[in-house]
């Protein structure tokens, strides 16, 4: 399908600023159906603005998953319904509406220019003793020192240098930052996200502007953060080596015993069973999949009916994630000390019981003709979207034993995660982030511990997409403005 590159999105930013439903209804449609815009690209015209208007960071993470499940969204094949191509290429306009209504007052602050002024950078040949700018931004970090933080990141976009290394300088002054839920480096991930979407280029001052103060908010560690500390101060702990290891990677050490042995003792055993599999041959990214997979399992064990604590332990699955991501942005070593935090946060969640859902019978959960995929979708779609957690399993299984694409299956449980109101509900702004971690998480496992895909980050994302529920009020309006469009 053709695309459109470039487009005018001032109708739909001045609709957000005004916080006009209807009209933003109505322009972003136009602009994913008759002008063909990609999502990502309207959501990270967006996401600039509220990001210079101080967007409310819970809300900024729901625009963030745009790019992610949009991609998905386009894998799910048309069903036999007259119009589902229509349907599926408009899907992305329910995460997209309702991360605009949860962003519109930054929207309308972050508009106007001229944007918040900012302090003239630290070019890296302005450091003295020889100083990196990683080191000089943790030191800032340490100092709580806001523009200083702002100065040396300045100092990246001034020279031109390359992403990544603005992101490895935030990744690492958070390498033992680790308050109730994690939030900084979550939030962190989030505005990359939008820069991502936005295709980076010259946009890094709206992110430098944000982002440092979340990174410096008060909210204090747990002891997760000193534990993990503690250990990475010994120097046999140090993993620079990882750098430097040319024997080929095997994932295999970050399997089910791995997993295990993260919850078995205190946070220190943790850490040691992440030094172990590094040590036998599994790369960060392996070892933070398997930890990804170790919370799965403990959201998997949470009672059904307990929306509250499924949240809360999704809420670490995005912690663990966010580290899974650092851990495939960059290879610097300043990042590696991270892996120590997320197996302690692991570690914290305690011991993990029984699966408290299994799937119910593969044969009554799908419908007629349910060998075509489309059709098996849409059985699934219609599962999650009842709250069927048990069929829902049974179907996302059989889907994956077919053979079939597990990106269309993650496009749908964000189709229906993306239909929950979330402007101005904190709590409901959880839902998508938390689902779509689960998502991300589970297409990124590697194959020596994906178990063939049925695993329990399969599981944990149906649970997330049919048990976090609450209203869709919004989503009714856009469904029926999209069967308009039909």
């Amino acid at each position: 399908m053709a695309t459109t590159i470039y487009a005018d999105t001032t109708p739909l930013l001045e609709a957000i600023a005004a916080s006009d439903t209807d009209r933003i209804i109505q322009e972003t449609i136009s602009l994913l159906g008759k002008q063909k815009v990609p999502a990502a690209k309207i959501a990270g015209r967006v996401g600039l603005a509220a990001l210079w208007g101080n967007a409310d960071p819970h809300a900024l993470t729901v625009l963030a998953t745009v790019g992610r499940v949009s991609t998905w969204m386009r894998t799910i094949p048309a069903g036999p319904e007259p119009g589902d191509d229509v349907r599926r290429q408009l899907a992305p306009a329910y995460p997209l509406i309702q991360s605009f209504l949860a962003v519109a007052d930054a929207v309308r602050k972050g508009l106007p220019e001229p944007h918040p002024s900012l302090p003239e950078p630290i070019l890296p040949g302005e450091l003295k003793d020889r100083q990196t700018v990683y080191g000089a931004i943790q030191d800032a970090y340490g100092r709580r020192d806001l523009n200083a933080i702002r100065a040396l990141l300045m100092g990246y976009h001034a020279t031109g240098a390359d992403y990544r290394s603005f992101q490895t300088a935030i990744y690492g002054a958070l390498a033992h930052r680790y308050p109730e839920g994690g939030h900084p480096l979550i939030f962190a991930l989030s505005g990359c996200h939008i820069l991502d979407m936005a295709e980076w280029g010259d946009h890094e001052p709206p992110m430098v502007y944000w982002y440092p103060p979340l990174m410096l908010d008060g909210t204090p560690d747990t002891p997760v953060a000193q534990a993990a500390s503690d250990f990475a101060a010994q120097a046999d702990h140090d993993l620079s080596w990882l750098r430097t290891r040319l024997s080929i990677p095997k994932e295999e050490p970050a399997g089910a015993a791995f997993q295990q042995a993260l919850l078995a003792a205190d946070g220190a055993a943790a850490c040691d069973a992440v030094l172990g599999a590094l040590r036998r041959g599994a790369t960060p990214r392996g070892v933070a999949s398997g930890m990804s997979l170790a919370v799965a399992a403990h959201v998997n064990a949470v009672s059904q009916g307990d929306s509250a604590q499924l949240m809360r332990v999704g809420h670490a699955l995005q912690y663990v994630h966010s580290v899974q991501l650092a851990m495939r942005h960059t290879q610097e070593t300043v990042v590696f000390p991270l892996l120590y935090t997320a197996a302690c946060a692991v570690n914290s969640l305690g011991p993990v019981g029984a699966p408290v859902v299994q799937g119910a019978g593969v044969a009554g959960s799908l419908v007629a003709g349910g060998l075509i995929p489309g059709v098996v979708l849409r059985s699934l779609e219609q599962q999650v979207a009842g709250g069927e957690t048990g069929g829902a399993l049974a179907t996302a299984r059989r889907y994956i034993q077919m053979g079939h694409p597990p990106s269309g299956l993650a496009g749908i449980l964000a189709t229906v995660a993306a239909q929950q109101d979330v402007a101005g509900d904190e709590a409901a702004q959880h839902v998508l982030p938390s689902v779509t971690a689960a998502c991300e998480a589970y297409l990124m496992l590697p194959g020596a511990i994906a178990e063939k895909g049925q695993n329990a980050l399969l599981t944990a994302a149906i649970r997330l997409a049919t048990e976090a529920r609450g209203g869709t009020i919004l989503a009714s309006r856009v469904s029926t403005v999209i069967e308009e469009a039909i």
